[in-house]
C-alpha cells in the first residue's frame, strides 16, 4: 500500500511538472521539442528546500547551439515577453540576449521566465529558468544581485 502511494505522489508531482509551463510559448524548449534533451543540462527542484527562496518550483535548462537555433530559441521567448504582464530585455544585434519575463499568474502564484543567452567562440550558451512561487519581481531581483 506504501509503495503503491509513492508511486501514485510521484507520478502526480512528474504530471504537474509536465503542466507548469503551460501556455509559454517557451514551453517547447522545456519539453526537448527545440533541442534534443541529450543536448541539455537539465535542473528541476521542487519542495521545502526551495522556501527559503519564496519558490515552489525551480526548473532550468541549459544548451550551446548554433545562432540559427539560437534565433529561434529567442523567438520564443521573446513572444513569452509580449504576452507577459512584465518583461526587462536586451539585446544584442538580432538576437535576445538576457529577458526577465511575468507571465500572468496562475492563481496566487506568480510565476517567472529567465532566459541568458552569451557567446561563445562561433556557439551561444543559453540558459532558461522557470520559477513558480510567491516571491515578487524584487525578490527574485535581491537574489540575483546576492549572487
Amino acid at each position: 500500500m506504501k509503495k503503491l502511494l509513492l508511486c501514485f505522489l510521484a507520478l502526480l508531482l512528474s504530471v504537474g511538472a509536465a503542466f507548469a509551463q503551460r501556455g509559454l510559448n517557451s514551453n517547447a524548449i522545456f519539453r526537448g521539442r527545440v533541442i534534443p534533451f541529450d543536448r541539455m543540462i537539465k535542473t528541476e527542484v521542487r519542495g521545502s528546500s526551495m522556501t527559503t527562496y519564496k519558490l515552489d518550483f525551480y526548473r532550468s535548462v541549459r544548451f550551446q547551439v548554433d545562432e540559427k537555433t539560437a534565433l529561434e530559441v529567442a523567438a520564443l521567448v521573446k513572444a513569452d515577453a509580449e504576452a507577459a504582464v512584465s518583461a526587462e530585455t536586451e539585446m544584442t544585434g538580432d538576437l535576445l540576449t538576457y529577458a526577465l519575463v511575468q507571465p500572468a499568474q496562475r492563481g496566487k502564484v506568480h510565476r517567472y521566465l529567465c532566459y541568458q543567452a552569451r557567446p561563445e567562440g562561433p556557439a551561444w550558451i543559453i540558459t532558461i529558468l522557470y520559477l513558480e512561487g510567491s516571491a515578487t519581481l524584487e525578490d527574485l531581483r535581491s537574489m540575483f544581485d546576492k549572487q
